[in-house]
């Protein structure tokens, strides 16, 4: 039987990242405007500039065009459900957004799962809410990627969070749908 890749996708406007997971190889790439995160982090971690965009729509766009071009043939991909704590504008952007990422994966059937943020968290961590640091403890734990030295900081943000969440993204959907 061939091996299905699985993807987790911890999707965001400003710092999206895809977690593909071929059963030999774990690969990240996630998007960004800071200069110092771009390019090859390590061997398994890219990260890639945010293109220009004019409107909202457009950026959406973008962001789903990137998204489309990391992923392989034969997947299973696992999105993170919306956590609500958004306020204002930035809901309706982010419910767009993710809108058009799951109109092209369903347009290209591209299956796809929506994995709820508290099951993610639970899955990496045993509590449902998890912070960021305890996601990365998790993350460092189990992978033995150290991302804070890799990036160079003390801090857990963008995109040390969003690489952790991918990561637990692909690997708890994958878990739940395989225990369905």
């Amino acid at each position: 039987m061939k091996q299905t890749t699985i993807v987790g996708i911890d999707y965001s406007l400003t710092s999206p990242c895809v977690c593909i997971n071929d059963g030999k190889k774990i690969m990240f790439y996630y998007l960004t405007k800071k200069k110092k995160h771009l390019g090859k982090i390590a061997n398994n971690i890219i990260g890639e500039e945010h293109q220009e965009y004019n409107t909202p729509i457009e950026r959406f766009t973008n962001i789903s065009t990137w998204v489309m071009s990391k992923l392989p043939k034969s997947l299973k991909v696992y999105i993170e459900g919306y956590s609500f704590g958004s306020k204002g504008q930035a809901v309706f952007q982010i419910a767009e957004n993710c809108g058009i990422l799951k109109y092209r994966l369903q347009e290209a059937n591209i299956p796809y799962d929506i994995v709820v943020p508290s099951v993610v968290k639970k899955g990496a961590t045993g509590k449902g809410n998890a912070d960021k640091d305890m996601m990365y403890e998790a993350f460092n734990k189990e992978t033995k990627i150290d991302l804070k030295k890799l990036f160079d900081t003390e801090k857990v943000g963008n995109p040390i969070s969003d690489i952790a969440d991918s990561y637990f993204i692909q690997k708890v959907g994958n878990e739940n749908s395989s225990s369905n």
